[in-house]
């Protein structure tokens, strides 16, 4: 096991089931101050087979206005909520947050890996952003997709399994990617699926309409995560604006910048 990932696996091990932490308690509740509102819900899943707890995030002001709002989805909340709220916070990002729990250190294996991947995108497009549509003032032409670590395998999944024609996500955000891992937790550089689903997305459509964000740390996954970057910004994709950073601050503590660094990349005024 490569020591990238017996950090994750330990942090995650030591975090799970508290979907309290950062700020929202117990689904349906609020927890609300200047700094914005955060608030807990769940969500059953028919597609995914599991229910999911959820941590949302609305920005200052979302209660006093009419406006419609950027979504970002997020995998990871136990780890990641607080971190993400905090560079919400720091970049003044006027954006809703919805961090969904992995619900376990083994079910992370089954939704961010392929196959489960597939129904774990299809729970997201199908059920998860319907949910959230319907009760929240979203711009349903700006979402963001963000994942750390495993999570973060799985967002380049959900890129390439994506519809050209109906694309639902408009920046894909991917820290760490285990790039790849498979559902028994083996690592293989070369895995065969994942090279032929983006071999597959290049022939389906050279056009690429998204905003992507990799990032890596030289201490743990950088050298994947660069390897793969330079894979997709060299197929000359039409329409992606991409961009790779780097950290040596440890595989968790890279996800705080990374992620701040890929809001202002996201939402910078073209």
């Amino acid at each position: 096991m490569r020591p990238a990932r017996m950090l994750i696996a330990a942090y995650v091990l030591a975090s799970l089931f508290a979907c309290g932490g950062g700020g929202a308690g117990p689904a349906g509740s609020t927890a609300s101050d200047a700094g914005g509102t955060s608030l807990g819900a769940a969500i059953d899943s028919t597609q995914a087979g599991q229910s999911y707890t959820l941590q949302i995030w609305l920005p200052p002001g979302y209660a006093q206005g009419m406006a419609t709002y950027p979504v970002i989805y997020a995998m990871d909340c136990e780890y990641r909520y607080s971190t993400l709220v905090s560079a919400l916070q720091q970049t003044q990002t006027e954006a809703i947050l919805v961090n969904v729990c992995a619900m376990s250190s083994a079910r992370r294996f089954v939704d961010f890996t392929m196959p489960g991947a597939a129904s774990y995108h299809r729970f997201l497009t199908l059920e998860l952003i319907p949910f959230v549509d319907a009760r929240y003032r979203t711009n349903r032409a700006n979402r963001s997709l963000s994942g750390h670590s495993l999570s973060g395998e799985f967002v380049m999944y959900a890129l390439y399994m994506e519809d050209p024609a109906n694309r639902y996500f408009s920046a894909i955000v991917s820290e760490e990617c285990t790039c790849w891992d498979d559902a028994a937790g083996a690592y293989s550089a070369q895995l065969a699926q994942p090279i032929a689903m983006e071999q597959a997305m290049y022939d389906a459509d050279h056009r690429l309409p998204v905003k992507l964000v990799m990032a890596g740390d030289d201490l743990a996954n950088g050298p994947q995560v660069a390897a793969l970057y330079a894979t997709i910004s060299g197929r000359g994709y039409v329409g992606l604006h991409s961009v790779h950073l780097s950290y040596r601050l440890g595989h968790v503590p890279m996800d705080g910048p990374a992620f701040a660094a890929a809001l202002n990349f996201i939402y910078a005024v073209p």
